[in-house]
């Protein structure tokens, strides 16, 4: 390798050394104390007409003060050769190039790099230096494909027909009398893809990527912000076939009408003027201008309607969260790169259990599991090859929560059937309106039903409503939403309706799922009973049952409700098609109390001799949430009695079912008796 200087004397240095700065070393491919040969170069006075660099990094945008700035450097730097490397700083940054190429004044003919015919030629203002087009979108982007990305394959087709043809072949529209596609908008939520898909496409098709960042290119000073935006084109049409990115593209052009400043308002102006100033001009049957703009948001309402039309965003496409399908292809694809011991059994099991992950929360999964795989060798001090098994995989996936739905996911405490006494007829009810239409799609589909849509539990307090509700998620394995029906009343108008309309979104994003209202009562008061006019509850309810059976679908989103008045709820909530299962949770049996006093002393020290048929039939009446206290009382009993005891007898369950206060009356029996026989003849007449 060859570096070019000029050699100063030095006293601070010895006979037999020389001194380099970094960047000679490397052009020499020197290491400090490696050995050097000195030789002296006979310079020409004819100057370099033109040089070629490549930049190490482009994600910057090269305008015309960038160009007069570099020119003046390599005016000072004097002499180059071919494969050097030069480094400059730029508005604070340093900027890397290698020289790709250098051309004389003389014969135009393209210098060698053979050393024994190097002449090198000074740079002066009429050389002409030009930048080889770079990749803006990371590096990464050299290594992803559309084989790097699993679960979007259509979205990719579509992608592929417009970008492709557009850039590659637009003489295929124009001789149509076509105008070739400018626009591509991406929108869906945050790690579904978007930013990923961007960086396949400029690998793909080898064309220059300008990646912009919609909050880098503000500037505070006025105009500045709009010319950045219009050398991005220009670069991009000298450069052309170009694709423009833009990240977060809502940052950049809001709705002009809600901007709240002018800089807003401007910048959607030139935006619209330079989107519609791409043309595919042709000049000696070569086209310029190939140009087209991919846009990426997770908030495609709040783009300004200007942008959203053809001839601009031609197209729109969603980038939506993966469905179980989906998560496999996402899971195969990374799981290639990792070695691993996932059969394709297992990764399916993994894909139908994930719920609202997008491909950024699979991809953290994955990691996770790498980093547990690497604490495990370290702990065991192996250095075998070791790689990710299943138990790693749902171990991560424990950790790591879907983004789909993090904002109203609620971490519900694992309850299983098993740990609800009796109620079977219940179980049995819940399971086949939840867990039957996804463990068995093709029988609903073989008979032509619908899985029911809602269902309302309801019974005196205390008897495992909101515990049932608890089991279902988690012996389902489905995203749960829980929603306390007082927390969506809002003083400000609108908002409680918008509150309610965005859970609905919520769940139909990251369906399957579940929304539990506990206390639905509170939420879906009797219309008109209370304050004169149009109340906040009545608009809430309004919006509740065109959410259940409105225009839009709920496709796979399952209501589940808890409540102990049903008898102030609307009417109209209680239909088939909205509510269509309506579950009375009486107080427990004999057999059910039994069972739920069993459960309780297994988690307790209690002498052998405790009698569960006794305790059973003594708490006639009691709730399940009474006999937990019952079993609490007597512990305490136990210990007022002796401090250091370590079990609890007979007597002291005895004791604390006399001193115990029973709270479910036979008034209150009968009232639930009266509402369901109500509420079935209700039913008969319809």
């Amino acid at each position: 390798m060859v570096s070019v200087g000029i050699v100063w004397p030095s006293f601070t240095i010895k006979n037999n050394q020389i001194q380099l700065n970094k960047l000679q070393r490397e052009n020499a491919n020197l290491e400090i104390g490696g050995i050097a040969i000195l030789s002296r170069i006979k310079c020409v006075n004819i100057g370099a007409s033109k040089i070629v660099l490549n930049p190490g990094s482009a994600n910057f945008p090269i305008d015309q003060t960038f160009n007069i700035y570099m020119k003046e450097i390599l005016m000072d730097i004097k002499y180059l050769m071919k494969g050097n490397h030069i480094e400059f700083q730029y508005h604070g940054i340093t900027r890397s190039f290698r020289v790709e190429e250098i051309r004389s004044m003389k014969d135009e003919k393209a210098i060698s790099d053979d050393f024994s015919e190097i002449e090198l030629y000074p740079i002066s203002r009429d050389t002409s230096v030009n930048v080889t087009k770079g990749r803006n979108i990371n590096d990464e982007s050299l290594e992803i494909g559309y084989d790097s990305i699993g679960g979007l394959s259509e979205e990719i087709k579509i992608i592929r027909e417009i970008v492709e043809n557009s850039l590659k072949n637009p003489e295929l529209f124009i001789q149509f009398g076509l105008q070739p596609p400018k626009g591509i908008l991406l929108y869906g939520p945050p790690g579904t893809g978007k930013t990923l898909i961007a960086r396949a496409v400029a690998s793909e098709t080898g064309s220059n990527v300008i990646c912009v960042n919609g909050p880098e290119i503000l500037s505070k000073f006025y105009g500045e912000t709009e010319t950045k935006l219009r050398d991005i084109f220009e670069q991009a049409a000298e450069n052309a076939p170009s694709i423009i990115f833009i990240d977060e593209i809502d940052a950049l052009c809001p709705k002009r009408d809600e901007a709240g400043n002018e800089l807003g308002k401007r910048i959607v102006a030139t935006l619209l003027t330079l989107m519609n100033g791409i043309t595919n001009k042709k000049t000696h049957g070569v086209h310029h201008d190939r140009i087209i703009i991919i846009g990426a948001t997770n908030r495609p309402n709040a783009l300004d309607q200007a942008l959203r039309r053809p001839g601009r965003f031609d197209r729109e496409i969603e980038i939506g969260i993966p469905n179980s399908t989906s998560r496999h292809s996402i899971l195969s694809t990374l799981l290639e790169k990792i070695p691993n011991t996932l059969t394709s059994e297992e990764i399916n099991a993994l894909a139908s259990k994930s719920h609202g992950y997008v491909g950024a929360d699979l991809a953290a999964t994955c990691r996770e599991a790498g980093l547990k795989v690497i604490k495990r060798c370290i702990k065991e001090n192996k250095r075998d090859f070791v790689k990710i098994n299943i138990q790693d995989m749902e171990a991560a996936m424990a950790e790591i929560r879907p983004s789909a739905m993090r904002e109203i996911l609620l971490e519900v405490p694992k309850v299983y059937w098993s740990d609800i006494g009796g109620q079977k007829e219940i179980k049995q009810k819940l399971k086949e309106s939840i867990e039957w239409p996804l463990q068995h799609p093709e029988a609903f589909l073989r008979l032509g039903i619908r899985p029911p849509k809602g269902i309302l539990l309801y019974g005196p307090p205390g008897c495992s409503k909101t515990l049932m509700a608890k089991a279902l998620a988690t012996e389902a394995g489905l995203n749960f939403i829980a929603v306390k029906g007082p927390e969506l009343f809002s003083k400000w108008v609108g908002e409680s309706e918008k509150a309610v309309r965005e859970i609905f979104r919520k769940a139909r994003a990251a369906s399957p799922s579940i929304i539990f209202f506990d206390e639905i009562d509170a939420l879906t008061v009797k219309r008109g009973v209370g304050e004169g006019g149009t109340s906040v509850a009545d608009r809430v309810l309004s919006q509740l049952l065109n959410e259940l059976d409105g225009i839009e679908p709920l496709v796979n989103v399952t209501i589940v409700a808890a409540t102990n008045r049903p008898d102030i709820i609307d009417s109209a909530l209680l239909r088939p098609g909205r509510i269509d299962r309506i579950l009375y949770v009486s107080p427990p049996d004999l057999q059910s109390r039994r069972e739920i006093f069993k459960i309780q002393l297994k988690k307790m020290s209690h002498a052998k001799g405790v009698n569960l048929e006794e305790l059973a039939t003594k708490t006639d009446g009691y709730s399940g949430a009474e006999i937990v206290a019952i079993c609490q009382e007597a512990a305490l009993l136990a210990m007022d009695e002796d401090l250091e005891a370590e079990e609890v007898r007979m007597e002291h369950f005895l004791k604390a079912t006399t001193s115990f206060t029973h709270r479910i009356t036979r008034e209150m029996i009968r009232f639930y008796d009266d509402f369901r026989k109500k509420f079935d003849d209700l039913q008969n007449i319809k």
